[in-house]
């Protein structure tokens, strides 16, 4: 067993306490999504409206979902573009347990009019999300009356990052070990309700010898960098061994573990075994590298 250094559990408990209030559903539903059912949720207007769907989620190292990219279809007359928004835009609502077909839904409460005049872009040609003129540009059109959750600021500009990925894109991305060896590829991603990534899974069997076996890492954990000829190449590493992938916490695919994934005392364990501070926990001394 690695040699984990120990979190205050005070803080941590008061930390899953906040990450299952702000978005367990009236009887305790799900905390977050995987990013497999998020991408073709559908997005609904205030009144109930259908407006369009995810299509993506970009994230960067080290923080929230920088944004939600959404497509409208022939609704609002804009089915050539895609539209990107800071999370903090949306809002979620639960199923209506009375309601057999009730699913959750996010509502993207901005009047149609309004929402006609947002900064766009073609499907085919995708903007660099790390430009900050970029996000400027975009960031300014949710801000004020345009954000209802005025309380929860637009920061996707401020913390813009070299890095930038599409949840999409994660899917299957190669992760190594910091001296190049192939770990796994990466499966799931696991975001809360305000937009950040939570874990993702990791499948490592054949790192370890064996039988396909998927393990949670915390995103917090993951090392992102650049590389290649022309420096364009992103590249993920995690500093682990073998032994503490033989003993991290596993993941399973059915609906069991897609609970599990939401159970924020199980998220909590994850983090601690790789002794990484929780990210919604203000535990910055504690240090973020996993122990042999």
């Amino acid at each position: 067993m690695m040699n984990m250094k120990l979190l205050s559990m005070t803080g941590a408990l008061a930390g899953l306490s906040l990450l299952a209030g702000a978005s367990s559903g009236p009887k305790g539903g799900p905390c977050g999504w995987l990013a497999s059912d998020l991408i073709g949720m559908k997005v609904i207007s205030q009144q109930g409206d259908s407006l369009g769907k995810v299509e993506d989620v970009v994230v960067h190292p080290g923080g929230e979902a920088s944004y939600a990219v959404l497509s409208f279809g022939g609704t609002l007359g804009m089915g050539d573009k895609l539209f990107a928004m800071p999370w903090s835009v949306l809002r979620t609502i639960e199923p209506d347990t009375a309601k057999k077909d009730s699913t959750r839904s996010l509502v993207l409460p901005l009047e149609k009019d309004r929402l006609k005049t947002a900064p766009g872009f073609d499907k085919k040609n995708w903007p660099i999300m790390a430009n900050a003129d970029w996000t400027k540009d975009v960031d300014a059109f949710y801000i004020g009356g345009a954000n209802p959750n005025a309380k929860k600021p637009v920061e996707a500009s401020t913390r813009t990052s070299v890095i930038t990925w599409r949840v999409s894109e994660l899917k299957g991305a190669n992760v190594e070990t910091p001296t190049g060896d192939k770990l796994g590829d990466l499966g799931e991603v696991a975001i809360d309700t305000n937009g950040r990534v939570c874990f993702v899974t990791l499948s490592v069997g054949g790192f370890l010898g064996m039988g396909e076996k998927h393990v949670a890492i915390p995103w917090d954990a993951l090392k992102f960098s650049v590389g290649g000829d022309k420096g364009d190449k992103r590249m993920i590493s995690l500093p682990v061994t073998k032994k503490q992938l033989e003993e991290a916490p596993e993941y399973t695919k059915n609906k069991d573990g897609d609970k599990e994934m939401c159970d924020p005392k199980w998220i909590g364990r994850v983090y601690e075994y790789y002794s990484v501070p929780m990210y919604w926990s203000s535990m910055d001394s504690v240090e973020t590298k996993p122990k042999n």
